[in-house]
């Protein structure tokens, strides 16, 4: 665990460093990420003590309660890369909010089941590769809130709305539809389903050519995280095939994106 956290605290400083060097204020980034990371923390730390959903393992060195340090300071980058990345895919400010919460849903349901099979936490319900779908979606329904509030009030009041407003919307789509449909997920037909979808985001940011405004700097931003959570993956998954088939779907729309922002 020492070398899991070491790593992701080099991957945490590194992107804190060159995305404050790349802002053109670089005090007010810090102060975003900083009320992420507090509020992320909050509404963590609150959702574990309420509905025992998941643990995170105990070999984590330090923790603030019943979250460790290092995950205060991941998820936080996650959201905000996401954000960045948001605001260039669409033209829409408004709408940057929501597009940067897809773009974590689909981060969380790439890092959840890795994580989980790498022994970082686990969760009390059943689910695809060990994780309910509402675990999935927890992470983007707060990241939708915090950036919404960020949108349209004072960064400061995301501290206290946002672990708010995540609760409710958690508890209301779990008694509407997921208590009603919770049970293991068969791997197989997911990873079919994820592969078309993949394909299908590819080639339409290949025919829209999505990315070609994104300097190639921000998107090689979220490169380490991904290549850590594919390291893991090598280390711990590499005997699942529908874990490996399934975090493979998750390469095309970025690699698209990619090359669109190289060309330019």
């Amino acid at each position: 665990m020492i070398a899991i956290e070491l790593i992701s605290l080099a991957i945490v400083g590194s992107y804190v460093v060159v995305r404050a060097r790349m802002d053109a204020e670089p005090s007010a980034f810090l102060g975003r990420l900083a009320i992420l990371m507090a509020a992320s923390w909050a509404a963590e730390n609150t959702v574990i003590h309420a509905y025992g959903f998941y643990a995170y393992s105990p070999e984590w060195s330090v923790f603030v309660d019943r979250v460790p340090l290092l995950v205060i300071t991941i998820w936080p980058m996650v959201i905000h890369s996401a954000w960045d990345l948001a605001e260039r895919l669409t033209s829409r400010r408004d709408r940057a909010p929501l597009v940067a919460a897809l773009l974590v849903l689909a981060d969380a349901s790439l890092i959840e089941p890795i994580a989980v099979r790498a022994g970082l936490w686990h969760w009390t319900e059943p689910g695809l590769f060990e994780v309910p779908p509402i675990g999935i979606l927890g992470w983007a329904l707060f990241a939708w809130a915090c950036l919404f509030v960020f949108h349209r009030m004072r960064a400061q009041w995301a501290l206290p709305i946002a672990p708010a407003l995540t609760h409710p919307m958690l508890l209301g789509l779990w008694w509407a539809l997921f208590r009603w449909i919770n049970g293991a997920v068969p791997p197989w037909p997911v990873v079919a389903l994820a592969a078309g979808l993949s394909l299908w985001l590819a080639l339409s940011a290949h025919r829209r050519r999505a990315g070609a405004n994104i300097p190639l700097r921000e998107l090689m931003l979220r490169v380490p995280a991904a290549a850590f959570f594919f390291v893991l993956l090598a280390v711990h998954g590499r005997d699942e095939p529908a874990l490996v088939a399934y975090a493979v779907t998750f390469a095309p729309p970025y690699l698209v994106l990619t090359a669109n922002a190289a060309r330019n």
